[in-house]
């Protein structure tokens, strides 16, 4: 997307500048456990055995949603990672392991969700997007050009999610999720689609974009966008990240639920977000 705006910008100028040149070169993919087979036998197989088709999997939208966008600034992530901080340090009498980073944001939507979903399973699940091309061996470029994402799966029980410090064991489960990574970005790959498909829906959740995209740095020629929105959520049911429009460092949140379910939503987001600027 900012390659394509930097040509729109320039006119006739057909160059890109190095760090907005696509890198197309699928070969410098490394793949000694032939994971290309087993994730096309592992689709084939959802319906039957080999159940080849032409047919788009076109997911639809329920009818009845609502899409709402959350903003938050710079200040607000950086009182609820003190919030969280001191939460589990007065419960646990030391500080938390991880570092504190803005997907302290994805901890407190999902649990803002769980809680207005009433998730009552006694497992859930948050699948993030990983970007893969620095952790591979070798590793790509950043320039490179395709799906190069893996699906970190974050598990907790619901119950921890809405004690009072469910934000610090959302944040710690995604933390420690996240550090597993070191071992290989790929470990356990193999068995990804059987568990992907095998999950129970009403207890997985997911986050669609991400703030790195910086979509609101995107100019075709018309001036920055005035509002980005992951407009899939509403038939895939993930949560979007994106960054801030004033560029403050602040996050914007997309959420689709029913209109009852929202509203619950709204109320828990911003009172949990009071609680957390309390002193």
């Amino acid at each position: 997307m900012h390659s394509w705006a930097s040509l729109c910008l320039r006119g006739q100028v057909s160059t890109l500048t190095p760090e907005l040149t696509p890198f197309y070169d699928r070969t410098i993919v490394d793949d000694p456990d032939d994971l290309e087979t087993t994730f096309l036998k592992g689709f084939l197989q959802q319906n039957g055995n080999n159940n080849k088709s032409l047919m788009i999997w076109d997911l639809k939208a329920p009818p009845d949603v609502f899409l709402g966008t959350f903003r938050l600034t710079r200040a607000n992530i950086e009182n609820i990672k003190k919030r969280v901080q001191a939460q589990w340090q007065e419960k646990n009498n030391h500080k938390l392991a991880i570092p504190l980073s803005t997907f302290i944001i994805s901890a407190y939507t999902w649990v803002c969700l769980v809680k207005t979903l009433k998730t009552r399973s006694q497992k859930v699940r948050l699948i993030i997007g990983v970007d893969c091309r620095a952790r591979l061996e070798p590793p790509l470029p950043s320039t490179y050009f395709g799906n190069c994402l893996a699906g970190c799966f974050v598990d907790a029980d619901s119950n921890n999610l809405i004690g009072e410090d469910g934000v610090a064991m959302a944040a710690t489960a995604i933390g420690e999720a996240i550090q597993g990574l070191n071992d290989g970005v790929l470990k356990g790959a193999k068995d990804c689609i059987t568990t992907l498909f095998s999950l129970q829906k009403e207890a997985l959740f997911s986050i669609a974009g991400s703030p790195r995209l910086e979509m609101y740095n995107i100019d075709f020629g018309w001036g920055r966008p005035r509002k980005v929105e992951v407009t899939s959520i509403d038939k895939s049911g993930a949560f979007s990240l994106a960054d801030s429009r004033d560029g403050n460092g602040g996050l914007q949140i997309g959420i689709v639920l029913k209109k009852h379910e929202i509203e619950a939503f709204a109320s828990l987001f911003v009172s949990g977000l009071e609680t957390h600027l309390s002193p």
